[in-house]
């Protein structure tokens, strides 16, 4: 009798041809829930500036290339203005997960499979040819922020009961759909030139409890990584990507400018992610709004 193989997580939930996972649980009453969270309608940025040097990033990805190709110096040096007008534009080289993006669920595997058992495979040097960006779809919903600043030095661990006990402290229960956000101070912190882009606090693996105790559908937070790090587990450098994203099919909202939202008060809100539609990439810069 052959062994019995363990299926991660939520893999099969949503049928083996799926390619959404948990974003299929931001439905019509997760919108909802999000819209009357509005109290004051007022918009909050949560996305960092892009150019060159201005966010952080992986050492493994080059920093972005903002490159003008009609500028007023042509005009200036004979360029005519036919017909009738001048004018600018310019061209951007980014990473696509070089500043506040979003994972695509094909960004990240074990054992050759990525989420819901798609093979490694899949994903080629032309891009992803399933769980690509490009299927996952504006995002809409309630937004949670948790924030433990003042907690947290650089490298230490966010573990469920800690989240769960603010969770508690702040009066809200997390529903199926929503997006829990955790401020940890490590960008402000960067920006003063007090941390170092190897080292941040961030989730540790324990959050997938509270992945499947609530049905979140997007995780967050205000580092490269989202988790701890370095890893604490010598056998898996992401191993919240691997518990969340692959196992659980939870996209990671990384690098994510909580600063301003912080300083509103606020802790429930409507969020708003919309990822560029690349066609099988495997994650997307964002510029997402809160609307508290």
């Amino acid at each position: 009798m052959d062994e019995e193989v363990r299926v991660p997580g939520n893999w099969g939930r949503w049928g083996e041809q799926d390619e959404r996972g948990a974003l299929n649980l931001v439905d019509e009453a997760a919108v909802r829930r999000g819209l009357t969270a509005v109290c004051r309608g007022r918009p909050v940025s949560l996305g960092l500036p892009v150019g060159p040097g201005a966010a952080p990033h992986a050492s493994i990805r080059p920093d972005v290339q903002h490159l003008m190709f009609r500028d007023g110096g042509d005009y200036a040096a004979g360029l005519p203005e036919r017909p009738g007008y001048g004018f600018a534009d310019d061209l951007l080289l980014l990473p696509c997960h070089g500043t506040t993006h979003i994972d695509a669920l094909s960004h990240v595997w074990q054992d050759g499979k990525m989420w819901n058992g798609i093979p490694a495979t899949e994903v080629t040097s032309r891009g992803a040819r399933r769980a690509g960006v490009e299927t996952m779809g504006p995002v809409v919903t309630r937004g949670i922020l948790v924030d433990l600043a003042d907690a947290l030095n650089d490298g230490d661990a966010v573990t469920a009961d800690q989240l769960q006990t603010r969770l508690d402290e702040l009066g809200v229960e997390p529903m199926p759909g929503d997006a829990l956000l955790l401020r940890t101070g490590w960008l402000a912190r960067w920006r003063a030139d007090r941390a170092a882009i190897d080292t941040w606090p961030g989730y540790d693996a324990s959050v997938a409890k509270l992945v499947d105790r609530y049905g979140l559908a997007v995780l967050g937070a205000d580092t490269i990584s989202t988790e701890q790090n370095p890893s604490a587990n010598p056998a898996c450098a992401l191993p919240v990507h691997v518990a969340v994203l692959r196992d659980r099919g939870v996209p990671l909202a990384e690098l994510l400018d909580l600063e301003e939202l912080a300083q509103t008060g606020a802790v429930t809100f409507l969020l708003v992610i919309s990822p560029l539609r690349i066609l099988g990439g495997s994650g997307s810069p964002v510029a997402p709004t809160a609307i508290i």
